[in-house]
This record gives C-alpha cells, sequence and structure tokens, in this order.
C-alpha cells in the first residue's frame, strides 16, 4: 500500500507511542505493533519515525503476516482506537515458526511483498518479580545503595511454582542455606495474552521441568501460559493479566506473596534505571541459580548478554535465507542468566514505497549501531556482535552478496507491502 494509506490520527499516535505531542503531530511513515516488551524502548527510538501498539507478540505477528492493521488497537478512556493502513512491521520475543514462514510464503500477502525477514532486535532477561516474599540470601544489586540480598531461586524451584505443585514458600528450599522460606501461600501471575514473555519463561521451563510435574503434563515452548493445562485452567493460586502492565500492575496489587514474570523495564531502577515504569512499579526480583553451579544470577543486562553471547549468527547463504536460524536458541544457557533470549523485529524485504523501505533501514541503522546506552537503560543489551556484523552484511547492506538485504533491487520484482 502506497504511504498515504499509513496514516493514523494524531490521537492514536499520541496515545499509544507516548512519545508526546510534537511527535504526535504527523502520523510516522512506519507502522507497526506487537510485544509490550519492547514498547517503552522502541516508542522513544522511534520518535518521528514510526507509530507502535503493544497489543502482544501474538497479535504483532498476526498483524503482519496477514498485513491487517486492525490488529493493533488501544481502549483510552472508553474509545476504541484502531489502526489502519500497511503493517510495516511487528516485534516478537516469540519467533515465527517455520510453518508460519512457510504459510506466508505461500499467501497472498506473501507472495505480493518478498520474503520476510526475522532479526534479533534486542536481548532480554525474563525477570521473576516477587512481592511480599520472605528475605533471601542472594546477590544485591551493586547499584542498590541499601544493598539488599535477592531471594534466590533454582529451577526445581522455578518449575514448582509455575507448574502449581509449589503453592506457599515453606515447599521452597532456599539454594543458599539448603533450608525452606517462612511459610505463605503464593499466588502466581501469569500473562492472559499470547505472549511472547510468555514464551522466553516457557522455553526455558520447557528444558529444565521434569514431566509430568504439577497440574503440567509437559512443558512446551508457548505464547499461552494457560494451554499448558488440563482445559486451559490453571490451579486456584493462579491469576491473569493482559499484557506486561497488567501483569506489573496485579502484581502490586495483591496483599499476600505473588510471583510472576516480566521484562527488566517493568521491574526496578536497579535493572532499568532510565525507565519510568519500572522506577514507579519498584518491584522486587529473584536471583536465579545457573544449572551445575552454586551461584545465583541477577537478571541484568550484562548477564542476558553473556547467556544469549554463546550462541552464534549464521555465517553461510544456505543457513542465512532461512529465518528461523536468526532467533538465538539460549534458552538453557551455559552461561549468564538462566531466563534470556532475544526479541525479534519483523519486516519485509520488499516495500511497494521505497521511502518506507529506506525509513525501516535506516531506523534498524540507528537502533543496531547508535542505541546501546538506551537500550541498557531500559534492562536490555545489543544483540551478541556475531549478530550484528551479520544483520549489517545481510540485510541493511548487502557487503555479504547474498541479495537478502531490504530493497534489493535485483529480488523485488513483486509489488511490496
Amino acid at each position: 500500500m502506497k504511504s498515504s494509506k499509513r496514516k493514523i490520527s494524531l490521537a492514536v499516535a499520541f496515545v499509544v507511542t507516548g512519545f508526546g505531542a510534537v511527535a504526535a503531530a504527523q502520523a510516522a511513515p512506519l507502522l507497526g505493533g506487537g510485544s509490550t516488551l519492547v514498547q517503552p524502548t522502541i516508542t522513544v527510538e522511534g520518535t518521528g519515525v514510526l507509530s507502535y501498539w503493544g497489543v502482544g507478540s501474538g497479535l504483532g505477528q498476526t498483524a503482519f503476516l496477514n498485513n491487517d492493521a486492525t490488529k493493533f488497537t488501544s481502549v483510552v478512556t472508553g474509545t476504541t482506537l484502531t489502526a489502519s493502513g500497511t503493517v510495516d512491521f511487528a516485534n516478537s520475543d516469540a519467533p515465527l515458526s517455520a510453518a508460519q514462514i512457510s504459510a506466508y510464503a505461500s499467501s497472498t500477502v506473501g507472495q505480493s511483498s518478498g520474503a520476510l525477514i526475522q532479526i534479533p532486535y534486542i536481548t532480554t532477561p525474563i525477570t521473576i518479580p516477587l512481592v511480599h516474599a520472605p528475605a533471601g540470601n542472594g546477590p544485591a544489586f551493586t547499584n542498590d545503595p541499601s544493598n539488599t540480598p535477592t531471594v534466590a531461586l533454582n529451577d526445581a524451584d522455578l518449575c514448582g511454582i509455575f507448574s502449581g505443585a509449589i503453592s506457599d514458600w515453606k515447599d521452597v528450599q532456599n539454594p543458599d542455606t539448603g533450608s525452606n522460606y517462612p511459610a505463605g501461600a503464593i499466588t502466581v501471575i501469569y500473562r492472559s495474552d499470547n505472549s511472547g514473555t510468555t514464551d522466553l519463561l516457557t522455553a526455558h521451563l520447557a528444558q529444565v521441568c521434569p514431566a509430568p510435574i504439577g497440574q503440567v503434563t509437559k512443558f512446551i515452548e508457548t505464547q499461552n501460559f494457560a494451554s499448558l493445562f488440563p482445559s486451559s485452567q490453571p490451579p486456584a493460586n493462579f491469576k491473569s493479566a493482559s499484557g506486561s502492565g497488567g501483569v506489573a500492575g496485579l502484581l502490586l496489587a495483591q496483599s499476600g506473596a505473588a510471583i510472576g514474570y516480566l521484562s527488566p523495564d517493568y521491574t526496578n531502577k536497579f535493572l532499568a534505571p532510565s525507565s519510568t515504569t519500572a522506577q514507579q512499579n519498584n518491584l522486587s526480583v529473584a536471583s536465579l541459580r545457573l544449572a551445575g553451579t552454586t551461584t545465583d544470577v541477577l537478571p541484568t543486562f550484562a548477564n542476558a548478554s553473556l547467556a544469549v553471547g554463546t550462541v552464534a549468527a549464521p555465517t553461510t547463504l544456505v543457513r542465512a535465507r532461512v529465518q528461523t536460524n536468526w532467533v538465538p536458541a539460549a534458552s538453557n544457557p551455559t552461561a549468564g542468566y538462566p531466563i534470556s533470549g532475544t526479541s525479534q523485529i519483523i519486516v519485509s524485504q520488499c516495500y511497494a514505497d521505497s521511502t518506507a523501505a529506506s525509513a525501516v533501514v535506516n531506523f534498524l541503522k540507528t537502533h543496531y549501531n547508535s542505541n546501546a546506552a538506551l537500550l541498557n537503560g531500559n534492562g536490555f543489551a545489543t544483540v551478541p556482535s556475531s549478530y550484528l556484523t551479520a544483520i549489517g552484511a545481510d540485510f541493511l547492506s548487502n557487503t555479504s552478496g547474498f541479495n537478502l538485504d531490504i530493497g534489493n533491487t535485483s529480488v523485488c520484482t513483486v509489488t511490496g507491502r
């Protein structure tokens, strides 16, 4: 579709992206959405370049694959606002599967748009936030003036709590002391929507949890947390909320002990000092025991980077052209923070509007080359160096000679989206 059809209303641009009335006064040239994990970051770095709708990874994928902007909605003061126009990109913490990519290639949208490109956007830990938790003996954050120890959890604890096998702190063993924590019933807060944050959590649980455990027959990597349980009904001590903000809000509303999972930009200032949301929420988070060691690891961007950095990017044309190969498999790392991964950005190789293609390339170049401080301030790390090099050579230029780059005129003979 032509750029004139990308326009959205001033009200939508202001409310959804939240980057201020000046930037909202003119509709941004690129339209996209999806992951709420990256929403606070991408709306800042995309000021004046894009309009972003945080609807969850699942809806973001659907919107892009079907070029259906109506999946981008937001309710503001009782009024539902809906985007319109071409979906230029999506962000998803859950990777597109080989089946999704194959179906897209044979679809009407895919055949007119050229190949899709799925590349890691940021590196992130998935934190385990706690409210009304017992005192711990784990490491404190170096930037915490009170030097407060964290509650340490190991994989057995995570498997038990998120499966329903453990519902009280008295059944959780402190890996630092060997003793169980003091009694206290635990409420588990999970995402009700299809969520990439859920995907990253369950990818780890699928690697480390026995089957069956609690009410879970088998942990699998999924965007839908409730689907892990019979008839999609988690135990009575589980509560659901939509979006990262919903999970944080419900955690803070609990009068008793509760646990959940969030990206760092929704937790606390020690992890995400630049995030106003993190500062306001001020949630405690657990440290996690790295399997096979006696080390409790904090969910910092540096520790997430260490975990994901153990995976190398594709280097040959045969591997580079398979988009599933661009998602680092780090769900049970040998170093760093145990629940780490990447959030992906999904774009098209071909766009009908050359301005859109150039805007995508320029935005991504700035993101990968110049925005490390912004990412770190929100608790994220840039993608590993091998990926940065390969993304630049394969998709943002054609120095690799693979002809995979965005807007390649020898490839983009189709109309484009």
